[in-house]
């Protein structure tokens, strides 16, 4: 593993802890000796990308800044907003935009539920494209030696709520895909896409809860409020498409 790819894996760590972590567990998650943690966590440290707490460490104020920049250039997030919120007070249920980015699934926006009982899902960490629904439904959209790599990746690890590609075919026509329990036991999630005006895909709009509140009755009620709201994030980005164009003339 690259140092790059360890120094990621050590900040992943961190930011998946309730709070700062001391040097032995840091070394513990990302299965480094402690005294490569401890010069991997000092270099971090001088360059503000981790913060030191006494004897624990913890993200640092450097990715706020780096965060501020991405976020920038999801122009998708600041159209998505609205929409997403209407949508999670209609249904009360949490709503979430993925991203295909580089052959995984990234949540770049969230509208949680009200409910104290819901399920949590990371911005900007990367998943397995093909899993969940909203995996599944950016796979259905994907190039076919996308689909095939993915497909051949999930059969290796033996998932078998791995979609086939007639499944992956459908749920691309019907712009639909359910899942139950696939990545957490008692999770139930939905998943419609979010297109641009070329009719390319932008994003898909999951919403997510504990399997006693969506029952298939009611995850069926669900996908027409779900397309409401990417058709309304749709009419967005077609909006700007035509205001940029002005701008240009």
């Amino acid at each position: 593993m690259s140092v790059l790819a360890k120094a990621t894996q050590t900040l992943d760590c961190l930011g998946a802890a309730d709070g700062p972590l001391r040097l032995r567990d840091v070394a513990a998650a990302v299965g480094m000796p402690k005294s490569s943690t401890h010069r991997m966590l000092s270099e971090l440290t001088a360059l503000g990308i981790v913060r030191r707490e006494g004897d624990r460490y913890a993200i640092g104020p450097r990715l706020l800044y780096w965060g501020a920049i991405a976020s920038e250039g999801y122009d998708l997030r600041a159209y998505a907003e609205a929409p997403m919120r209407r949508l999670r007070d209609r249904l009360g249920e949490s709503v979430h935009l993925y991203v295909d980015e580089d052959g995984h699934k990234v949540c770049i926006a969230s509208v949680e539920s009200h409910y104290s009982l819901r399920p949590f899902v990371a911005l900007g960490r990367p998943g397995q494209l093909g899993a969940g629904s909203s995996g599944k439904l950016l796979l259905a959209f994907a190039g076919d030696a996308r689909r095939r790599a993915v497909l051949a990746e999930l059969a290796r690890q033996g998932d078998r709520h791995a979609p086939t590609v007639a499944e992956l075919d459908l749920m691309r026509e019907d712009q639909w895909a359910v899942s139950f329990g696939e990545l957490e036991d008692g999770v139930v999630a939905a998943a419609t896409s979010v297109c641009h005006p070329d009719g390319r895909l932008a994003a898909v709009i999951t919403v997510s809860g504990p399997a006693h509140r969506l029952v298939p009755e009611r995850l069926g009620e669900f996908r027409e409020p779900m397309r409401e709201c990417s058709a309304d994030i749709a009419a967005l980005l077609k909006a700007d498409v035509h205001l940029a164009a002005a701008a240009n003339r």
